[in-house]
């Protein structure tokens, strides 16, 4: 047999494309502060003023004398890049002749490592060359730092730019609270269990962990754990333990700011003792028109009704076993059929009927806060704990 090999050469054709030219990033160098911090040394928390040098390089790594276009600056810290670039941003300013040398810029509340981004993209002919500035380590939040609009105390002004009934000022971002805001004599304590998730205040007590304790406005959050809470060991939470942290994504249900995809965290040798709850918080016909902020300022605490009369059942206790207290004591067709009424959601939890209360006056009711607030539309639910949270 012959075998016949034939071999086909082939000529390769290639192309040269020509060079890369122009800037093709921006190089940032952080002159102030001169430190910045690590995990283990974190930056004052006030300390948002920064200063930094820009400079645009060419291919080759050399000052692009050429570039001159405005910049803008974002911060990505928690996850996220704040704002998102469909938004203003942090600040402008313009690079000339490839620099823009002691820049100053005052950084919004930021937690956790930080970074500032850099780019052009709102710029005409954009090149879309980017900068990222070494990371600044500030310290973590708190629980009102997730709640709290414009920082603790908060002002009207800021409660009412944020929308504070709607939203968080660090939702979409990914939380870790791992202490107190109140130092060592603060501790994180667990204020009531439910069958997807528990809430979390941040009290204020007279030694560690040693009773009276207090909380302040904004020091409550509501953790959302799809089914029973556990810690990392998988051992299931319970009202009055005191915990070491939580972690996870701040969003918005309805108005509910809640920590989604959680983990929690307990110390090894568990501590439950419920006198380190705050005392809840008594409401008055108030917070229904001139300080229905204050709703807000206590979402997932405890609040407390006195001396309200249980409104006659309607659709909503058929349909959502939503029943309803008139704080003002009337109880009146009138009363009950506005706005300013507590729902209250007893089912599951306590035993007890509510229409044999109905058009009597409960002498003090308390209940977990939550609301429901969809653009204009608010109603205000408290969760009672037990049948201790009730007492006719």
């Amino acid at each position: 047999m012959r075998i016949v090999l034939l071999t086909a050469l082939v000529g390769a054709c290639t192309t040269t494309d020509p060079p890369i030219t122009g800037t093709t990033s921006l190089q940032i160098t952080l002159v102030s502060p001169t430190n910045p911090g690590d995990i283990d040394h974190r930056l004052d928390a006030a300390a948002h003023d920064v200063t930094v040098d820009v400079q645009a390089l060419d291919a080759n790594g050399k000052n692009d004398d050429a570039y001159t276009k405005q910049i803008s600056v974002y911060v990505h810290f928690l996850g996220t890049l704040s704002p998102y670039l469909d938004q203003p941003p942090v600040a402008t300013f313009n690079v000339t002749n490839g620099k823009a040398m002691g820049q100053h810029l005052t950084l919004p509340n930021v937690f956790g490592p930080t970074t500032i981004w850099f780019d052009d993209h709102a710029a005409t002919d954009a090149t879309y060359a980017t900068g990222i500035s070494p990371t600044l380590w500030f310290r973590d939040p708190y629980i009102d730092d997730i709640q709290c609009p414009g920082g603790c105390p908060a002002t009207p002004a800021a409660e009412m730019a944020l929308d504070a009934l709607s939203n968080s000022p660090l939702v979409t971002k990914n939380i870790s609270v791992d202490q107190s805001r109140h130092g060592a004599n603060g501790t994180l304590v667990v204020t009531s269990v439910f069958a997807q998730g528990y809430t979390v205040a941040d009290v204020l007590c007279a030694s560690p962990d040693t009773p009276p304790c207090v909380a302040n406005s904004y020091d409550y959050v509501e953790v959302f754990s799809f089914s029973a809470p556990a810690d990392q060991q998988v051992r299931f939470l319970s009202e009055g333990q005191v915990i070491s942290g939580f972690a996870g994504g701040i969003s918005q249900f309805n108005g509910l700011t809640e920590i989604g995809f959680p983990q929690s965290f307990a110390p090894e040798t568990i501590v439950v003792n419920k006198a380190l709850e705050p005392p809840a918080v008594v409401i008055d016909n108030t917070w229904f028109t001139t300080n229905k902020i204050n709703f807000e300022r206590n979402e997932s605490g405890a609040i407390e009704v006195d001396g309200g009369v249980v409104c006659p059942l309607d659709a909503d206790y058929t349909t959502y076993k939503q029943w309803k207290v008139d704080p003002a004591g009337v109880g009146d067709a009138t009363a009950c059929g506005g706005n300013n009424v507590i729902n209250v959601i007893t089912a599951g939890v306590v035993d007890l009927d509510p229409g044999t209360l109905v058009g009597k006056k409960v002498s003090k009711l308390v209940g977990i806060l939550r609301p429901v607030n969809i653009g204009s539309f608010n109603v205000w639910l408290i969760y009672p704990r037990s049948a201790a949270d009730i007492t006719n």
